[in-house]
């Protein structure tokens, strides 16, 4: 794929695989034509650390905003006066897992799930707590021809069950008492999809696939665990390391991604939306 120029900042790629650090450029500020250069780094590296930003809940919100509409959130409450933001707080003293810590894709079990995640580190570790991404673009692209011709025509079937309670166990995450329901939800999804922009293929993994349609999860077990083994190497993956005036963007449906627990006895304080896009659709063998 022919690499973008981009004229309105600085961008640094963060791996060969997917990835990019952008600099010298204030959201707060920016216009139209930034906007659409940061959708079209994006849209080409799938996770952006942009540096050097200034927000509260309020100039986050307006931001986002400008990159699309709210997906919902069905889980956590959100913040006094802001529907679309919530705050995820991890105090000094707090122990066990962090939120988020085994890979993930957020909310794959929606009919629509958000194509945009944003995350703004109102407070960071003063080292730890980076984001582990993974790319479901280069592990398709890595599979043999055989494996892709095998997997083209699957239906994944991805279950809310359990959402609730992984979520509930952290108190300070305000769980919305109705997510209980989400127990029930079971949506189907292509396991090979299309970027709706770029037309890259990716795979749709998640860790709420149980199983494919036509298949008993017995069956299905096998290829779900050889595909989320294998779109973990090393050679799919970068590392987000957080900095002060961090915003973080990631093309949520292309991407496993892991929040990182090795930061004890330090707080770590973001926002955090989510920008809807279209539902995922197929892509044939290719």
């Amino acid at each position: 794929m022919k690499i973008p120029e981009f004229t309105s900042f600085e961008l640094l790629p963060l791996t060969g695989s997917l990835g990019a650090e952008i600099f010298g450029s204030d959201l707060n500020a920016a216009n139209d034509e930034v906007i659409a250069q940061v959708q079209l780094a994006l849209d080409h590296y799938h996770v952006l650390a942009i540096r050097d930003q200034s927000f509260d809940p309020c100039s986050f919100h307006k931001v986002a905003r400008r990159f699309g509409p709210f997906t919902g959130n069905p889980i956590h409450t959100p913040l006094d006066g802001f529907d679309d933001v919530v705050r995820f707080t991890r105090e000094a003293e707090d122990r066990g897992k962090v939120v988020g810590e085994d890979l993930h894709m957020d909310m794959a079990w929606m009919e629509n799930p958000p194509a945009v995640t944003m995350l703004y580190g109102e407070e960071i570790p003063q080292v730890g707590g980076d984001t582990l991404f993974s790319s479901l673009s280069a592990a398709y692209e890595g599979l043999s021809d055989a494996m892709r011709e095998l997997i083209q025509d699957l239906i994944g079937v991805h279950e809310g069950k359990g959402v609730y309670a992984v979520n509930a166990v952290h108190k300070t995450l305000n769980v919305k008492s109705s997510a209980q329901s989400l127990e029930e939800i079971a949506t189907h999804h292509p396991l090979v999809c299309c970027h709706p922009t770029t037309g890259r293929r990716h795979l749709f993994l998640s860790s709420a696939l149980h199983r494919f349609v036509g298949m008993t999860e017995a069956e299905s077990l096998p290829i779900i665990r050889f595909l989320q083994t294998y779109a973990q190497r090393v050679e799919y993956t970068c590392r987000l390391r957080w900095a002060p005036g961090t915003l973080s963007m990631w093309s949520n449906t292309c991407l496993l991604h892991s929040a990182i627990n090795d930061y004890p006895g330090q707080r770590r304080v973001v926002l955090r939306t989510t920008i809807a896009g279209s539902p995922p659709t197929g892509g044939s063998y290719l």
